[in-house]
């Protein structure tokens, strides 16, 4: 497995989970993108650093067959405190394959010894076992509860933060 940067062959791949309505929950996106859009945001990902846009995406691929099977992002990244949230995204043809969790590991690396990133962090709602179980497997401790931090369905949500400090 690898992280590689956001290419355009990626294009119908990030249209397809930019706009599955099942994970606008979890990005907080309440509408959808076009075409367009995305093939734009991936010409300026191609050019632009982490210290500009404040965010990096990064695709997953799977070296022996060079599928990307999903993408992890860094955002909300503030050079000046060392910090950067995390995201992760495996399509759903991949998922329980134990992808994230290497992809996870691998971006970790990345970021503290390349990036110099000292401190990691994800909100996750409580209702999403399986990524509490991947940020506790690959070493997040779990440091708070954001109270009604989200609001789906009429409804108000917690969400747990993890973080990583290097």
């Amino acid at each position: 497995m690898r992280l590689r940067a956001v290419e355009y062959k990626d294009v119908d791949l990030i249209f397809k989970w930019e706009n599955d309505e099942s994970m606008w929950a979890i990005t907080e996106t309440q509408r959808p993108f076009s075409h367009a859009t995305i093939k734009n945001y991936v010409e300026i990902a191609q050019n632009e650093d982490i210290y500009t846009a404040k965010q990096l995406r990064l695709m997953i691929e799977i070296n022996e067959n060079e599928v990307a099977v999903g993408c992890v992002d860094l955002y909300d990244f503030e050079p000046q405190n060392f910090k950067a949230c995390v995201g992760i995204l495996i399509d759903r043809d991949f998922q329980r394959k134990g992808y994230a969790f290497q992809a996870l590991n691998i971006l970790r690396n990345y970021a503290f010894n390349v990036l110099n990133i000292h401190n990691l962090y994800a909100f996750v709602p409580q209702d999403n076992i399986a990524s509490k179980r991947l940020f506790e497997k690959a070493g997040f401790n779990h440091t708070a509860v954001l109270q009604n931090w989200f609001f789906r369905n009429n409804k108000y949500k917690d969400v747990n933060v993890y973080q990583y400090l290097q």
